[in-house]
């Protein structure tokens, strides 16, 4: 229970609308069974301000969170004093669309975001999971979450170019520019980007933009042998076509994506999916060379187009919690591109041995694998732990993005970090020296 008097200034602070303290409505923004004390709306940069030195002066613990759809990212918070929505900072500040830039307050969603810049046929180059659930551009950027554009444009801190953020002291940061080449000094803003609100409140972001392409199309290809599939893979990275996205896919992922959207699949094949995005013209001539690229490495498939491509693409990026239930584990592993079959393999023999039936989806140009499965506690945690290992030894690394509390509870859901954990230690002590902003959850 807070202060009755630091209740009256936060409701002084942001009204007493935006206010929830009632324990029946706290219940509902838990964070891993961890119940809040407050849940803030503010409204503006200068509430977020005041509500920071408040904070700081009774040394509060401040979780700050968007559209809430990555609240399972992160070990489970020891305490939770003020949860700060910036659901409330949802504006579109500039588009300069000549310039193909623009600068927005951190809570408007993406989907609200990309309907906006749509009006101007431009596009805000990021595909992450949970964007029809309201995902804001302050979370991806504080989770660096991505998709499978992600090949094509990289990630969000290839496109951010500016920042605003309110430090734990409740003082405004700004760093970086309204235009894309800004190279003076530190690129500070890119150090909050995957920085999980640990050193501030992300506020306002300015970022590049695209023109929509006009024309897209995605050859799917079937492959009986995981190694003609990464032939084909390596041939498709270092070829000249212009590849969108470039995505390996387990049998078993396989086959749910292709009954979900009625595409022919054959029984406990690899899939490559090869998206182009262009002029017309381009996009068919660059789909076939990626079709004969396929061939020469015994793959075969069919063309996707318009809505069965559409939905195909929204199911690769959601499947995790689309394909398992609540009991789903989703890790993010990364090694070398040379190293997925190594991977893959890797995990068929977790399956035999643990029980689990893991679901894959491999970024192919830069070895992240997304992988999702549910089991007992006992099976998902052995498995964690094998599946690090051979990662590690491998010089990749794991992170646990989400997991039932039973199995965060029993190991680090980020794996050892290595001589960067002390580095990291040292730059959040720096810009929050009292451990208020998300403690215990990353760093």
């Amino acid at each position: 229970m807070l202060k009755k008097s630091v209740i009256n200034n936060l409701r002084n602070i942001v009204g007493e609308g935006n206010t929830i303290l009632e324990s029946d409505s706290l219940k509902a923004h838990s964070l891993d069974d961890v119940m809040p004390k407050a849940v803030v709306f503010p409204s503006s940069v200068e509430e977020v301000s005041e509500i920071m030195k408040l904070a700081t002066k009774h040394s509060l613990s401040v979780i700050p969170t968007g559209g809430g759809t990555k609240s399972f990212l992160g070990n489970k918070p020891p305490s939770a004093d003020i949860i700060l929505s910036t659901k409330n900072l949802n504006q579109v500040l500039e588009h300069a669309s000549s310039d193909l830039v623009a600068t927005t307050q951190s809570g408007i969603s993406i989907e609200d975001l990309q309907s906006e810049l749509g009006k101007e046929n431009q596009f805000l180059a990021i595909d992450p999971p949970h964007i029809q659930h309201g995902a804001s551009l302050g979370g991806i950027i504080a989770s660096n979450d991505s998709g499978p554009l992600r090949f094509r444009y990289g990630t969000f801190r290839e496109l951010l170019i500016g920042l605003k953020v309110v430090q734990a002291d409740g003082s405004i940061f700004k760093g970086g520019a309204k235009v894309v080449k800004n190279v003076a000094g530190y690129d500070l803003p890119k150090l909050f980007v995957g920085s999980l609100g640990t050193l501030g409140i992300i506020v306002e972001a300015t970022f590049r933009l695209y023109a929509v392409p006009e024309y897209s199309q995605t050859y799917l290809a079937n492959f009986s042998s995981i190694d003609d599939c990464h032939n084909a893979l390596m041939m498709l990275t270092s070829s000249d076509l212009a590849i969108t996205s470039l995505e390996l896919i387990n049998p078993t992922l396989a086959l749910a994506l292709s009954e979900n959207n009625s595409i022919k699949y054959k029984a406990d094949n690899y899939l490559l999916a090869v998206r182009i995005r262009n002029v017309e013209q381009a996009v068919k001539d660059q789909i076939s060379k990626a079709k004969q690229i396929c061939s020469n490495n015994n793959g075969s498939g069919t063309v996707l187009s318009d809505e069965v491509e559409l939905g195909f693409w929204d199911d690769v990026i959601n499947f995790p919690w689309a394909l398992s239930n609540t009991q789903r584990t989703v890790s993010k592993a990364s090694v070398l591109v040379s190293d997925i079959p190594k991977l893959l393999m890797s995990l068929d023999a977790l399956s035999s041995k643990n029980g689990i039936t893991p679901y894959v989806s491999v970024r192919a140009g830069s070895g992240i694998c997304i992988i999702s499965f549910s089991a007992e506690d006992s099976n998902t945690i052995a498995s964690i732990n094998s599946l690090r290992s051979f990662a590690a030894a491998l010089g990749g690394h794991l992170v646990v993005q989400e997991a039932p509390i039973s199995v965060k509870s029993e190991i680090d859901v980020w794996g050892d970090l290595g001589s960067g954990r002390s580095i990291m230690k040292k730059i959040k002590s720096n810009f929050d020296p009292d451990n208020i902003l998300n403690p215990g959850r990353y760093i």
